[in-house]
């Protein structure tokens, strides 16, 4: 799903227009995605949606958040540090964080990079419309520049 998102990022993220599924799905045909990489980003655009939709605003949270063993095998000390940075800092809520982390661990990865966070962070802000938290992690994915290679 990463190349899917990567693909979504290069050819839609600079127009500031998210396309209808029907359209993105299909591009990503055209652009040579199988059905089930296809279905299964389609999906996850529409589960953003809907929990989009069911959240609305969030206030800020004063809990802490401690990651559960199986999160632990999958998320590193620094990729968890960057997402505790981004929260703290007002970039994303901390609803957006639990997206994140429900995002990392559906994938078919043994360990998570921060590059992927990054990305699927600025997937989930470009899909709700938050222009100013978007920019500001535009500039740290591009600060690595690993969608370039």
């Amino acid at each position: 799903m990463v190349d899917i998102l990567i693909f979504v990022y290069e050819n839609f993220f600079t127009s500031g227009i998210y396309p209808s599924n029907t359209t993105l799905q299909t591009r990503l045909f055209a652009a040579g995605f199988n059905e089930k990489e296809v279905n299964l980003a389609l999906d996850w655009f529409d589960h953003l949606d809907q929990l989009s939709n069911q959240s609305g605003n969030s206030q800020p949270n004063e809990t802490i958040r401690c990651l559960h063993a199986h999160e632990q095998e999958k998320i590193s000390a620094s990729v968890w540090g960057f997402l505790l940075f981004l929260e703290q800092n007002s970039i994303i809520s901390a609803i957006q964080r639990e997206w994140v982390l429900s995002s990392l661990m559906s994938l078919d990865v043994n360990e998570i990079d921060v590059e992927r966070v990054k990305l699927i962070t600025l997937m989930i802000l470009w899909r709700q419309g938050q222009s100013s938290e978007t920019l500001l992690l535009e500039e740290l994915l591009h600060e690595h520049e690993f969608l370039l290679h």
